[in-house]
């Protein structure tokens, strides 16, 4: 199994404070997440599973983590220019 894979990962406090200051300034209060089968997010849910450090607060971190990685890596900007 995958050593990032939700499973596996046990996020630290000041990730998951990254991750909530990341949605709290960037995704706005009418704006909802859907995540597979388990129906939709707002905001204030998405915050709340962050914290828990459930499943689904694994599954955001990870999305925030990899975009993240992928603005400092130089992928995101690369995939952006790529696009006509």
């Amino acid at each position: 199994m995958n050593e990032d894979s939700p499973q596996n990962r046990d996020f630290s406090e000041a990730v998951k404070e990254l991750v909530i200051t990341r949605i709290e300034a960037q995704i706005s209060p009418n704006i909802r997440l859907s995540i597979g089968m388990d129906g939709s997010l707002n905001k204030e849910e998405m915050i709340e599973h962050v914290k828990k450090g459930d499943e689904i607060g694994e599954r955001i971190i990870n999305v925030h983590l990899n975009f993240i990685k992928a603005q400092s890596s130089g992928e995101l900007i690369s995939a952006l220019n790529s696009v006509d």
